[in-house]
């Protein structure tokens, strides 16, 4: 399914960049208008574009002859990607469970310590707003808007709202976003209780979508807007995380944000790593279901599920 938007600016260049920011370098203009000094292209994405989709990645089986080929593959993974003792012994541990059957598996026991959830997004409720939260930086307002492109593209009503009038620039940004998908954006807390009230409603067919300042969980005057805030949605939160954070403090961050009802894992910046230590061991600490996964900052494109397999895929290249 394809994405069509329309793009105006001050001149072409500056159209095609926001047409690439996104819809992807592989965008097609289909029209072009110029009126009081602006230029407005209406573009699309290609046709075989899918805005959210399984992972690259072939799935496998990653099958082991024996148990000490197995024992070995999870140790050079957990050394690889920086996991540390506490999460190799969980794993082995779970994966001793498998060694009465020849070959020996690695999927099943990963995925008992750390949760996945692929279908999530498109079994979302309209009953549910799905609200992002995260450290500064993180991507969340570029994942926002990734989740609303995708949405749409199922053909499903949203409604966003932004709660960052913090950052300078970020509710522009995403405003910006919206407005090439032709979406409307709420700026500001004095629409959240209106907002929440409308996933209430029987009558609601639209997905509610919300992003919140970057916040720095060690940060007392962040801990208690957060706290307020997810007493006033009561809804579980989704946690957006850098692919390329230190295993460590993003573990810390985790058990941190945990404790204000985040529930869901979406990594970011999967690009710019090949060691996912971080990512994986925010979830397992806190048994965060890893939902979803982005390469690339293009709004369009490069929003992905992840499985098990898939994973167990990027850790062993």
């Amino acid at each position: 399914m394809s994405l069509q938007t329309k793009i105006t600016a001050s001149s072409m260049s500056k159209a095609l960049e926001e047409v690439k920011t996104v819809l992807g370098k592989d965008a097609i203009i289909v029209a072009t208008e110029e009126r009081d000094g602006q230029i407005t292209l209406t573009a699309m994405s290609k046709e075989n574009s899918k805005p959210f989709s399984a992972s690259p990645e072939e799935s496998s089986e990653f099958l082991y002859p024996d148990a000490l080929a197995a024992i070995k593959a999870v140790c050079d993974i957990c050394d690889a990607h920086q996991l540390g003792h506490t999460f190799c012994d969980q794993w082995l541990k779970e994966l001793s469970r498998d060694f009465s059957v020849m070959p020996v598996g690695i999927t099943r026991s990963l995925a008992a310590i750390v949760p996945f959830c692929p279908s999530w997004l498109e079994e979302v409720s309209t009953k549910q707003p799905i609200i992002l939260v995260g450290p500064p930086g993180s991507g969340k307002t570029v994942m926002l808007a990734k989740i609303a492109a995708v949405l749409l593209s199922q053909k499903r009503k949203i409604k966003v709202l932004t709660l960052d009038t913090v950052k300078a620039g970020g509710a522009m940004q995403l405003q910006s976003y919206l407005e090439a998908m032709n979406q409307k954006l709420l700026i500001g807390e004095a629409h959240l209780k209106a907002v929440l009230e409308s996933c209430d409603s029987l009558e609601n067919d639209e997905v509610v979508l919300i992003d919140t300042p970057g916040i720095n969980i060690m940060n007392e005057e962040d801990q208690n807007f957060l706290y307020r805030f997810s007493h006033q949605v009561n809804s579980p939160l989704t946690l957006v995380l850098a692919a390329d954070m230190n295993p460590m403090d993003a573990e810390e961050i985790a058990k941190n944000f945990y404790f204000f009802n985040t529930r869901y894992l979406i990594a970011t910046r999967m690009d710019v790593t090949k060691r996912y230590g971080g990512f994986l061991s925010a979830a397992k600490a806190c048994s965060l279901q890893v939902i979803a996964y982005s390469n690339t900052p293009t709004i369009g494109e490069g929003l992905h599920s992840l499985t098990v397999d898939q994973m167990i895929g990027y850790l062993s290249n």
